[in-house]
């Protein structure tokens, strides 16, 4: 029987770059991960019979994370995140849907804004900026 799954299986670690991630962000919730390609057109004119149609190629593919973390005074994995968007220094990420599947796990460099609003808990979002490439590949299926 199929087992479906539910978002609080989502996992997602933090680490030094350089090396895979392995701390896990418990304080987190609302994580969004997508693969999005870019394609270039490859649409040729044909016989002039009829209109093209029009085609392409995947020529690269663009990563998004995001995750929202609440403003915990006593949480080490959230000062460290914000200390490397406030740098721009890349830390390491890795996201899987649920446990035994694949995902990211890259070097990133990450941005973060703050939320108060006058009804709720303060929170910070987390958003992947870009991958870094410096000290290893970035792999989305591991």
């Amino acid at each position: 029987m199929p087992v479906k799954k539910m978002g609080y299986e989502g996992l997602l670690y933090y680490g030094a770059a350089g090396s895979t991630a392995a701390t896990q962000v418990t304080n987190s919730r609302d994580i969004e991960y997508a693969i999005t390609p870019t394609t270039a057109p490859t649409t040729i004119r044909g016989s002039g019979s009829s209109p093209p149609i029009e085609t392409g190629r995947t020529v690269s593919r663009n990563v998004t994370l995001t995750w929202t973390m609440v403003n915990k005074s006593d949480d080490s994995t959230l000062t460290a995140l914000r200390a490397a968007a406030n740098s721009g220094d890349p830390v390491a990420l890795r996201y899987i849907p649920h446990t035994g599947s694949t995902g990211l796990d890259a070097d990133c460099v990450i941005s973060c804004t703050n939320g108060a609003p006058l009804g709720g808990e303060q929170t910070f979002d987390f958003s992947l900026v870009a991958l870094n490439d410096d000290n290893r590949t970035p792999l989305l299926n591991s």
